[in-house]
């Protein structure tokens, strides 16, 4: 799945911003990881997204420079990572207001990287982000082309049998639609329309399959699921007309919503799974990042982070934060008044 599950940053990028996320997919330069640790030496990584030279200068840019390692957590890092001095997470940088890219054109932003950077903090090493579409990231890190993967990536079980699931945070869905909904669609009532869904997420591959199967059993014509590679193509299409909505995270979706309010709306939300990081199966790597995650739970810039980004109902205590051998099922969020 893909949180707030998968914008879960005007920034729904224009058509500008996203032509520079794709220059950045497709670009194999060498560039600096974030220096999260406390060595002074930086790790060059072949094909990371750069780091902003000077911070101050990118408005989306979170600092976690007053978090502070934490000795036992460290002492979990593998030797051979250790070692190389970084830990590369996958990203697929289309999703504000989680995983994007700032107002300088290049660099990552959004919840997830103010996330993977503090992890970083707290296990004393540097951290880098390679860039690619939401379906490489499993092949990714069975190809090692990345170390982690940090991407609004829900439970299911397909993914739990092929690699580590690692939570940080609570997840739903939403449907998001043109304006005032003038279709009517909603969880429900999706049956024959063209519906747009992300590429590799668990609404193309499960929860869309699904919800599709029980118009037809139930003698409705079936969802006609439109695969998009991402979520600024997602929003274009369903701002043109090209379909009738898009099923997607609700943190995304309210995120679109507040920055196009007169194009797009949050038309339902949906409970959802925990949004996790992944690892290889059985990964060396996997027992740090709990720990480093269920630190960062217990120190006050794990709420603000979210906060800042919107997803205050995404917090999750810290025994939901876990790898995963099962779906979890944390409790539901509190619901806004209404």
């Amino acid at each position: 799945m893909k949180l707030i599950n998968s914008n879960r940053h005007k920034l729904v990028l224009t058509a500008g911003f996203a032509a520079a996320v794709l220059a950045l997919t497709a670009c194999g330069g060498t560039a600096a990881s974030t220096q999260s640790g406390g060595s002074s030496k930086r790790i060059e990584v072949q094909g990371a997204m750069p780091e902003p030279a000077d911070p101050s200068t990118v408005k989306e840019y979170t600092s976690v420079a007053g978090i502070k390692a934490d000795e036992s957590v460290a002492a979990l890092v593998p030797k051979d990572i250790r070692d190389k001095g970084v830990i590369v997470f996958g990203v697929s940088p289309t999703a504000a207001p989680t995983t994007f890219v700032g107002s300088d054109g290049h660099s990552y932003v959004g919840m997830n990287a103010d996330i993977s950077r503090a992890l970083g903090k707290i296990l004393d090493i540097q951290i880098s982000h390679k860039s690619t579409t939401f379906d490489a990231l499993i092949p990714g890190l069975q190809a090692k082309r990345f170390d982690a993967a940090i991407a609004d990536m829900g439970v299911t079980l397909d993914r739990l049998k092929v690699i580590d699931l690692v939570g940080y945070a609570r997840g739903g869905f939403g449907i998001a639609t043109k304006v005032g909904n003038p279709l009517h669609i909603g969880e429900k009532t999706m049956c024959g329309h063209k519906i747009a869904v992300t590429l590799g997420s668990t609404q193309a591959v499960t929860k869309g399959p699904a919800y599709s199967a029980e118009c037809e059993a139930n003698g409705k014509p079936a969802i006609n699921l439109i695969s998009v590679p991402n979520q600024q193509e997602m929003y274009l299409q369903l701002r043109s007309g090209q379909v009738d909505a898009a099923h997607t995270d609700a943190v995304s979706a309210g995120w679109a919503a507040k920055q196009d309010p007169n194009e797009v709306e949050l038309g339902a939300r949906i409970p959802g799974t925990v949004l996790s990081m992944a690892l290889p199966k059985d990964s060396e790597l996997t027992p740090a990042i709990v720990a480093a995650i269920k630190h960062l739970s217990t120190l006050p810039e794990y709420k603000e982070i979210l906060a800042k980004w919107g997803m205050e109902s995404a917090i999750l205590d810290a025994q939901y934060l876990d790898s995963y051998k099962e779906i979890p099922s944390p409790p539901l969020p509190p619901q806004p008044a209404k």
